[in-house]
């Protein structure tokens, strides 16, 4: 079956995401001597260590999203929630800008519209069908409850 071009647009969106955190953690590394010089050591491991889990993290979905795997759509699905808390949490804990508190409104629409975005391309019936008849056609069945095998009766 052909993998739908949301899923393909989606899989791409990961990549960006991944390459993006991953230039974030790669800077902050290079930036570490001068953060702690102003005190903030701590917030500069954080970010290069959150900078990289992200950055696997997507890859991660994008893989399974270019190959059509119900793991890949699963695993978008919560990593694009779980980045957008992170991004919240941070944003409210470690910033410290006059203007921070201006840019909320727009930011918060933005994170709604990239998680109601990604959630909505991934429900889409005709995306879900894809997902379902490939893993299908592979022998692995997506519709059984976990734990469960066909053989225990």
């Amino acid at each position: 079956m052909k993998r739908p071009f949301t899923v393909t647009l989606l899989a791409l969106a990961g990549l960006l995401l991944a390459v993006y955190n991953a230039f974030r953690a790669m800077v902050a590394a290079q930036q570490f001597e001068f953060m702690q010089s102003l005190g903030v050591g701590t917030p500069a491991i954080l970010l290069v260590v959150i900078g990289m889990v992200w950055a696997i993290g997507f890859v991660l979905a994008a893989f399974g999203l270019w190959r059509c795997r119900a793991w890949g759509r699963r695993w978008m699905l919560i990593a694009i929630v779980a980045y957008e808390i992170n991004f919240w949490i941070a944003r409210l804990t470690l910033e410290r800008t006059a203007y921070e508190q201006l840019t909320r409104p727009a930011d918060a629409i933005v994170t709604l519209l990239m998680v109601f975005g990604v959630w909505g391309f991934l429900f889409w019936p005709g995306t879900r069908r894809a997902f379902q008849a490939l893993d299908h056609a592979q022998g692995i069945d997506t519709q059984q409850p976990a734990g469960s095998h066909p053989s225990h009766g």
